[in-house]
């Protein structure tokens, strides 16, 4: 019997790559924003133009500009630091336009690494991983503003940049990108919904969320309002909490101890919901290992934890629970039970782990899509010797008696009997691509389809043999 090992190539790498690095120019090309369709595109307002305009914000061009235009609202986020203003959009505008342009050059170690090599992906995966780390603060920045002014382009570049990595992580991972994609949804929708609060930025959503808080009102502490919690009709804010947190956090200290308290078990509960969406886009791209699955249940337990403490100070300080607590905490509690699902039924033999093995590739570049991999043969009578490879155990008892020649002459008994099997007989269904050897006839192109087959090879053959069988092909080639 024998295993079979999927193969990918780099081309789903390579094309959902180039997808995402379009979309990324075009983001930076386009100037569509809702009013886009009611008032025409402004091209003056192209993100590329104002990045001149995000130099002059930070301070780094003075004396106005010599070119390019104005930061927009979308672009221009001035926040307190220190005493002194510092234009976080404006940073995160010029961190597109880096990563946009590293993203384009990393293009040429993809297409010209091996076609069955890892290569292609590790690039794909760590450099849309770095854009989205840009994207996204660029986005929730961008959400901060008026509605009418987000650059739609923009949020479609981090949207497609997702999917595309997404795509990648089912290709080449396996089932669990389906489930990855999931956990990152769920921290997504928290962040965006639950701290970010888009009601504020669509109105449309206000009277939505408000409607569904008040359908949930009952008495203390669940005087729902449409917000993370609430003390006296005052409504507090995930977004609210950062923004002292990075402008003056000694207002978090400023009212009674009570609420102080839970303004700093929020603050702590936010920026973990936080830190585990920047996991969960991480680990968009990388394969499933055992400990990142132990780390996943820690994060997420400590979080749960986390809002337990809020839900306790909340009731103890005479507060009220808010429509977005509920919604980070079934968000919260769902990836949790993914967590504790995944790593409970985690098998490393059957995971994703083998489904990417390197093979050599032929000189036309085409190579096969499945590779056999043989299982360990039962020996048909009692051994008297035994050869151990890396994935097979031989059981030797019989004395080579077969044809030969000078290469066949340079073997051990029991390495004469192993390359019959392999070579001459072909009783391996993996090795039936390479050309038939010809006892004391030109064997080049054999010995040389062992280097192109090399994968297939070293999995079913002894060090010995291979090392007389590497020798042989030097001396041929």
């Amino acid at each position: 019997m024998a295993k079979t090992i999927k193969l990918v190539s780099k081309t789903p790498a390579i094309v959902t790559y180039i997808i995402a690095a379009v979309f990324l120019i075009i983001g930076l090309t386009l100037p569509v924003t809702p009013l886009t369709f009611t008032e025409g595109m402004k091209f003056n307002e192209m993100p590329i133009l104002q990045l001149t305009g995000a130099l002059e914000a930070l301070g780094i061009l003075q004396g106005g500009l010599p070119f390019g235009s104005p930061l927009t609202p979308a672009f221009d986020f001035p926040v307190a630091l220190g005493g002194a203003f510092f234009n976080i959009g404006a940073l995160l505008l010029l961190l597109y336009a880096l990563v946009t342009v590293a993203a384009i050059v990393l293009l040429i170690p993809m297409f010209v690494s091996r076609k069955h090599k890892a290569t292609a992906r590790k690039i794909a995966a760590v450099a849309e991983t770095i854009v989205l780390f840009v994207l996204l603060p660029l986005v929730a920045v961008m959400f901060a503003t008026n509605s009418a002014y987000w650059n739609l382009t923009v949020i479609a570049a981090f949207a497609v940049t997702v999917i595309m990595l997404v795509i990648q992580s089912i290709i080449y991972l396996g089932k669990s990108g389906v489930i990855k994609l999931i956990t990152f949804l769920l921290s997504l929708i928290a962040v965006l919904f639950g701290i970010v609060n888009l009601a504020n930025s669509i109105p449309v959503l206000a009277p939505v969320a408000e409607g569904i808080a008040n359908g949930m009102k009952g008495p203390r502490p669940f005087e729902t309002a449409a917000a993370l919690y609430s003390f006296g009709g005052q409504e507090f804010y995930g977004s609210d909490l950062i923004m002292v947190l990075i402008v003056n956090p000694a207002i978090l200290a400023s009212g009674e101890i009570g609420v102080s308290i839970v303004h700093f078990i929020a603050l702590t509960t936010v920026i973990l919901v936080c830190i585990n969406l920047l996991f969960d886009m991480l680990g968009l791209g990388k394969k499933t290992r055992k400990f990142m699955l132990v780390c996943n249940l820690i994060r997420y337990t400590v979080q749960i934890v986390a809002f337990i403490a809020l839900a306790i100070s909340i009731f103890t300080s005479l507060g009220s629970y808010g429509l977005y607590f509920y919604l980070l905490f079934a968000l919260t509690l769902a990836q949790l039970v993914i967590a504790i699902i995944r790593l409970a039924v985690f098998r490393p033999e059957s995971s994703e782990e083998t489904a990417e093995v390197p093979v050599a590739e032929t000189e036309s570049g085409n190579s096969a899509d499945y590779v056999p991999v043989a299982e360990t043969p039962v020996a048909e009578s009692a051994p008297n010797s035994v050869i151990e490879t890396r994935n097979v155990v031989y059981n030797v008892n019989t004395i080579y008696n077969g044809p030969s020649d000078s290469f066949i002459r340079k073997l051990t008994n029991e390495e004469k009997v192993e390359f019959a099997r392999l070579f001459l007989e072909k009783n391996t269904e993996s090795l039936l691509v390479i050309p038939d050897y010809v006892v004391g006839g030109d064997n080049s192109k054999f010995f040389s389809s062992i280097f192109i087959y090399l994968a297939r090879v070293r999995s079913v053959v002894t060090d010995g043999l291979m090392s007389k069988l590497y020798e042989e092909a030097s001396l041929n080639g």
